[in-house]
Parts: structure tokens; C-alpha cells; sequence
């Protein structure tokens, strides 16, 4: 029960890691290489799914920010783990109402484990008055096809609440309505 967008947005990180990160290990093969390091912007503008579904209403969200990465390198110089921080800000809109959102987030994606571990704030929803609605923090550590790339469902290992992924979404979808 994540949220496709925050799948989505995970996998749009992991893809823009890559298109950085791959053309350069084959230039930095030597043993013990340097860490590649970068930078790139994040965000979306949709509409929110399955919690539009859910709640029975369109809920978008808009939201930008910026990820910055360190791509490790095996002695072959193919990528065996990939660090990202990324954070963002925006909002979350239904029915005339406009809640913040914002995320800080770290994810470790191990290649040869075929895992991504989530460490942070994957996301807080909050409206004035009404202070947080829904936030999903802690720690997951998802198991990967290694092929499609796909996470599956549920987490290999889950620490502290994580509301959104066994569909508790009754405080989003009130605070949504006017």
C-alpha cells in the first residue's frame, strides 16, 4: 500500500543515479576509486495514487527538491553501492484544501544485495491548524528484482510508523475535506 508516486519518485532517483553515475565507473576502474559524487533536482507535479483512490477524491501533489548521491565502485568497476540524500518540499491539494508536505530521506541501494535501505523521514503531511496528519519515518529495507527492478511488497525489515504503507490514510483523507 506505498504510495505509486513515492515508488515511482524512489525509482526516478535511482534511474538519474545511474544515468550519472554508469557512464563515469568505466572511466574509474582502478582498484579503490574514489567515491563518484553528485547532485541532481527532484520533484513531481500529479496526482496522488492509491490515496486519491482511497479517499475517494483527486489529491495532487507538487513537490521539488534536491538529492545529492555517492556511488561506490567494486574492484571491476561496476557500481556495488549507491548512497542518496534527498530531501523536498511542496503540497498536497484536494477540495480546496492545501496541506505541506516534505521528506529527508537517505536510501542505500546495495547492487549486490539487491536492497534499498530507507533511513529518515520518508514524508510528513501537515495543515495549518491541524499540525501532521500523516508521516511515515524510520527505517525499510526493501528486497529488489534485481531484473525489473521493482520493490517487493511487504519490506524485508520495518522500523518506526509507517502509516501510508499499511493504508492508514483516515488523518490524510479528513484533513483533505473540507
Amino acid at each position: 500500500m506505498y504510495s505509486r508516486s513515492l515508488r515511482r519518485a524512489m525509482i526516478s532517483v535511482v534511474a538519474a543515479v545511474l544515468s550519472v553515475a554508469a557512464p563515469a565507473a568505466s572511466l574509474a576502474a582502478a582498484p579503490a576509486s574514489p567515491p563518484l559524487i553528485g547532485s541532481f533536482t527532484i520533484g513531481h507535479d500529479e496526482i496522488l495514487e492509491p490515496e486519491s483512490s482511497l479517499c475517494g477524491f483527486e489529491i495532487w501533489v507538487q513537490t521539488s527538491g534536491t538529492a545529492s548521491f555517492q556511488a561506490f565502485l567494486d574492484k571491476s568497476g561496476d557500481l556495488s553501492r549507491v548512497q542518496v540524500q534527498a530531501r523536498y518540499t511542496g503540497t498536497l491539494s484536494a477540495n480546496g484544501v492545501t496541506l505541506t508536505a516534505r521528506s529527508s530521506l537517505n536510501q542505500i541501494l546495495n547492487f549486490e544485495a539487491s536492497t534499498v535501505v530507507e533511513v529518515g523521514l520518508v514524508f510528513q503531511n501537515a495543515g495549518r491548524g491541524t499540525g501532521v496528519v500523516l508521516m511515515d519515518r524510520g527505517r525499510l529495507v526493501w528486497s529488489v528484482d534485481a531484473e525489473t527492478g521493482d520493490f517487493a511488497f511487504p519490506p524485508a525489515f520495518e522500523a518506526g510508523p509507517h502509516p501510508q504503507l499499511h493504508g492508514d490514510l483516515g488523518g490524510l483523507c479528513e484533513a483533505l475535506t473540507p
